[in-house]
């Protein structure tokens, strides 16, 4: 076993999620939605499987250490549709078990698909962290920002989270008061020091949900454990939101540098001199 994976046995999952095979968990949002968790994983990451009336989105698909396929498969069908928040090799692992692929209509992602077949650059895939190379997949669908994907009766609003990465995207669900927030906020360290993140764009975009977002806003992230060490799916609140929003806006009044900062017990960011633009 590589260093990126630890024995399941060691993994403590608390009350309302469950193993489904050896590598993922799962645990219910609601009667229709699924979060689906790679505990083992040094990443925890953690997908969103949306379904209703027969109709499925996968939002983000896992990251690929095993195949997310089988799991979405068994609760939802094989006629699932995949939607990647971003382009990053942890959140796009297992997108070769579906078809073509939904994609944000951005153009540094267009200019990465001629003919409709997506390869990511490795700035934007970052393979190299895990000794990955870019998969190429057809994309099905460009959605637009602020445009809403629909599953069954559910109104999914797409929503341009720059800041972690520049391709990054959210879903506003609200019927249901949620946001899918992917890398753009989880538990644990938000990674700002990695090309393309902009501590700039991440203050940007906070301001922007705060027009959006009611405060009781139940936010759903990629990553994390909760504070007790559990890998407990990663719920976040406008609360979190705020704290970030001035942490950030603090270091922007500095010079550029290096560094951490701690947001509050569930987040800490890390920043590099390269991210104080963009």
């Amino acid at each position: 076993m590589c260093d990126l994976e630890q024995p399941i046995d060691s993994v403590t999952l608390p009350e309302g999620l469950a193993w489904e095979d050896d590598w993922f968990a799962v645990g219910t949002v609601d009667a229709d939605t699924l979060a689906i968790g790679e505990p083992a994983y040094h990443q925890k990451n953690w997908s969103y499987l949306i379904t209703d009336g027969g109709e499925s989105l996968l939002f983000d698909t896992g990251s690929g250490r095993r195949s997310i396929g089988p799991v979405v498969h068994r609760h939802a069908g094989v006629s699932t549709r995949a939607f990647p928040s971003h382009m990053h090799f942890d959140h796009l692992g297992g997108v070769d078990a579906f078809g073509p692929v939904i994609v944000a209509d951005l153009p540094m992602l267009r200019a990465m698909a001629p003919d409709n077949v997506l390869t990511p650059t490795e700035e934007a895939y970052l393979g190299h962290y895990e000794t990955l190379s870019p998969p190429s997949f057809p994309v099905g669908h460009w959605v637009g920002i602020g445009d809403v994907l629909q599953v069954g009766l559910r109104h999914l609003h797409v929503l341009h989270t720059p800041g972690h990465s520049p391709d990054s995207v959210s879903l506003w669900e609200p019927g249901r008061n949620r946001l899918y927030a992917a890398d753009f906020l989880y538990r644990g360290h938000l990674y700002a020091q990695t090309p393309g993140a902009s501590l700039p764009a991440y203050r940007a975009t906070l301001e922007t949900l705060f027009d959006i977002l009611p405060e009781d806003i139940d936010i759903l992230g990629a990553h994390g454990q909760t504070e007790g060490g559990t890998d407990d799916m990663p719920r976040l609140g406008h609360a979190d939101l705020a704290a970030l929003h001035a942490a950030l806006c603090d270091l922007l009044t500095g010079p550029p540098h290096d560094g951490q900062r701690e947001i509050n017990p569930r987040m800490t960011l890390l920043y590099s001199k390269a991210s104080f633009t963009g």
